[in-house]
């Protein structure tokens, strides 16, 4: 993002000042002393703009309502010697992004300016996924069960309160979260996920409520957390039963007082985020095993969404293969093609344990290797007698081959077991493909040279 700093103001001594503080930052900053001037040098939401409240030739609100009539996502900072309460409310009512006051600590205004332009690029990405997406993500759906989903995401939506998402692996937990966000009053603000399981129990405080610089070892900047970077948006806990006993307590503190303190600091910092919490176990069980304290299971538990198993809504896996099938076409640009009628058959009498996601990559893989227009059963590569997901799969391998090992303690088991299981992928997606190296590149989602550097380091032929 283009760090470029407007500056409205008609005190020229404040317009250098700021300029020399900003500009070693990396900052370009350019300086009008008129209302009527600046208004005109006014660009595109990559801006940041510094707008005094009081100018000869008009008043900073008005000149603010201008700016945002004609630009919704302009970022303006309220800059005022004349300190009132109801300037500061008049200006915040108007769509200000801060205010300060004259004279300022130079070193606060950086942090402000650091700190929207850190905003500006969160919406920036905002705006990015929006235009991918159409919007708010399309769930598909036309069961009696995802139709009472649909009318709960209505309900909920434009209103400020916690809800929880449940619901087997797979079901689309987040996408239902993304809706609820993306129809809701914080549409225009960031959302923000974090998949509380993936994340090692040691890490995951610091992932959430950020650090202060020399925190720890290796903490050599401050760094914001999930919390924080979500701003007045929304923050999506996946799988909220992974949080262990201790991080529970300041979670359920952060959704009392809207408080968290990040790590290595004595200061508590305030956020306005929205919570969204998913899980695909019973928090009820959890509560009663004593894993999950129960007044933030109360706080997690004002309205509940409970997303159906695929093999619930049988009506909706053809609908849905259709829209995944027309994702993947546009996507990888493998023109037109249909499931054969043996396909079709097939899928809807599928269980797919594995849900949602597990039929969308077996549509997406068999758009891509299957040879003719047509996909047919044996392009889906879904054993009808599977009951598992990979995850339980590898699990499952990994536990056999660990138990034959006689060694344990000297192998280098991380570097054995990830280069094999890397280099059997490759091998089985190359010859899926007959060889072409462009398809298998986009089946793995990784780069071509990236592909061709396997290939030669695992000397597969």
């Amino acid at each position: 993002m283009n760090k470029e700093v407007l500056i409205i103001d008609d005190d020229e001594s404040i317009a250098w000042v700021v300029q020399k503080a900003l500009e070693p930052a990396g900052y370009k900053v350019v300086s009008h002393t008129k209302l009527s001037s600046g208004l005109k040098a006014v660009k595109d939401a990559s801006q940041l703009i510094l707008l005094d409240l009081i100018l000869p030739d008009g008043n900073g609100l008005d000149g603010l309502r201008e700016i945002k009539s004609s630009n919704p996502d302009a970022t303006a900072i309220m800059v005022t010697a004349h300190g009132k309460m109801e300037s500061t409310i008049d200006a915040m009512k108007e769509g200000a992004y801060d205010y300060i006051e004259k004279p300022f600590d130079i070193e606060e205004l950086k942090i402000v300016v650091e700190k929207a332009f850190k905003d500006m690029a969160l919406r920036e990405e905002l705006r990015k996924f929006k235009e991918a997406e159409g919007e708010a993500p399309q769930i598909v759906g036309r069961s009696e069960k995802m139709l009472k989903a649909f009318k709960e995401i209505g309900r909920v939506a434009s209103k400020d309160i916690t809800v929880l998402i449940t619901g087997e692996s797979g079901t689309g937990k987040e996408i239902v979260a993304k809706a609820i966000h993306f129809n809701g009053k914080r549409s225009s603000e960031p959302f923000v996920a974090i998949n509380c399981a993936s994340i090692p129990k040691d890490l995951l405080e610091a992932e959430l409520f950020g650090w202060e610089k020399g925190a720890f070892t290796g903490a050599k900047e401050k760094r914001i957390g999930k919390i924080e970077s979500a701003g007045r948006g929304t923050l999506f806990l996946d799988e909220i039963s992974e949080l262990d006993l201790n991080l529970q307590a300041k979670l359920l503190r952060f959704m009392q007082d809207n408080e968290f303190t990040p790590l290595g600091s004595n200061k508590a910092a305030k956020a306005d985020a929205r919570i969204i919490g998913a899980t695909n176990k019973s928090l009820k069980e959890a509560v009663a095993k004593g894993t999950f304290r129960e007044d933030l299971y109360y706080r997690f538990n004002v309205v509940q969404i409970k997303m159906p198993p695929l093999r619930d809504r049988r009506e909706d896996i053809l609908p849905l293969a259709k829209h995944f099938l027309k994702e993947a076409q546009k996507k990888f640009e493998t023109g037109q093609k249909e499931l054969s009628k043996e396909a079709k058959d097939f899928i809807t009498k599928y269980d797919w344990p594995g849900n949602v996601r597990e039929l969308e990559n077996a549509i997406k893989s068999a758009c891509i290797l299957s040879d003719g227009a047509a996909i047919e059963k044996r392009d889906l590569h879904v054993e009808e007698g599977n009951t598992y997901s990979i995850k339980e799969f590898l699990e499952d391998k990994l536990r056999k081959y660990l138990k034959d090992m006689t060694k344990l303690e000297t192998a280098n088991l991380h570097s054995a077991v990830m280069s094999e299981v890397e280099k059997a992928l490759i091998s089985i997606v190359l010859k899926e493909t007959k060889g072409n190296q462009l398809k298998t590149a986009k089946t793995l989602g990784i780069n071509r040279n990236t592909l061709r550097a396997k290939i030669k380091e695992y000397k597969i032929k």
